[in-house]
């Protein structure tokens, strides 16, 4: 929060939603303010489809559930969009939501699979704000991943 001055929350899956259970609030005018407790559809948000990316496609089909409620005109609306979004959240590390969950809020996150459990960070801005400083934004977040990854340690790989 402090390096990009905008809202970080920190979540985790519960059933089909995503929960948050932490957030940071920007300290400038226009900001986004989440609710504590708020849940929203894996599917459509960053930190829910960074969360998703951990899983192997099969485990995301039953973890997304059939219904899939439109927030947004840009929600997705199919499991291949989804799987689509969640390869590429596999090769970047980094997943976005770009007015998907709510109009005119831009989010987005990263995974964290730690030693207590896994966990999605997320940077929430006003859309307008986010195209301008998109890049920058990335690079904070992964710089803050691997940050909280060598605080708090990560899951050993489970060869099998």
């Amino acid at each position: 929060c402090a390096a990009t001055n905008e809202t970080v929350s920190l979540s985790r899956a519960s059933g089909t939603q995503l929960t948050i259970i932490h957030y940071v609030v920007a300290s400038r005018e226009l900001r986004v303010v989440p609710r504590m407790g708020l849940n929203l559809p894996l599917y459509s948000t960053s930190g829910g489809r960074a969360l998703l990316a951990l899983e192997c496609d099969d485990d995301v089909r039953l973890m997304v559930g059939e219904a899939w409620p439109e927030l947004t005109d840009k929600t997705i609306k199919t499991l291949p969009q989804l799987l689509t979004l969640i390869h590429e959240v596999r090769k970047t590390g980094i997943s976005y939501d770009r007015g998907e969950t709510l109009e005119g809020i831009s989010t987005m996150a990263v995974a964290l699979d730690t030693l207590f459990g896994r966990f999605s960070v997320s940077l929430l801005v006003p859309t307008s704000r986010f195209q301008k400083n998109e890049a920058a934004y990335r690079e904070e977040m992964l710089r803050c991943k691997e940050a909280l990854i060598r605080e708090i340690g990560k899951t050993a790989a489970v060869e099998g």
